[in-house]
């Protein structure tokens, strides 16, 4: 059986059961025992879908979700040990999930560090915070 990609509409829909026939449709392609393929930036657009309105899931609800989804042996990652160590981070870390993200594929592929305007990330291990210069 061939691998299919999902969108993150149908994770939202399966994750939320915000609408029923949609939500029907997502069970029978996720629970179908067919692999089925989720991109990092699927990911990242499901943490940011899941914090905002009108879901507003809190940081450990979403951890929780992400990390479920991480066991299921139909459920295939670009990247499993990026999204495992981003996973890590965000729980420890005071960055987002997909800052984290961002960093531990970038430091896959051979980036010493990230640099970055975002203060939370300031002291965050592999990120460097650009300070601005004063306005004169």
């Amino acid at each position: 059986m061939p691998m299919i990609g999902l969108d993150t509409n149908v994770l939202v829909r399966y994750i939320t059961r915000d609408n029923e026939q949609q939500w029907q449709k997502a069970v029978e392609i996720i629970e179908s025992g067919q692999q089925c393929f989720i991109a990092n930036i699927v990911l990242c657009e499901l943490v940011w879908v899941l914090r905002g309105k009108p879901y507003q899931f809190s940081k450990d609800e979403i951890l929780k979700t992400l990390e479920v989804m991480m066991q299921s042996a139909d459920l295939k990652y670009e990247n499993r040990t990026a999204v495992y160590q981003a996973l890590q981070h965000t729980k420890q870390g005071r960055g987002d999930f997909s800052d984290y993200l961002i960093g531990t594929v970038a430091r896959q592929l051979g980036c010493q560090e990230i640099v970055t305007f975002d203060k939370k990330l300031n002291g965050e291990s592999g990120f460097q915070l650009l300070l601005q210069s004063p306005s004169i």
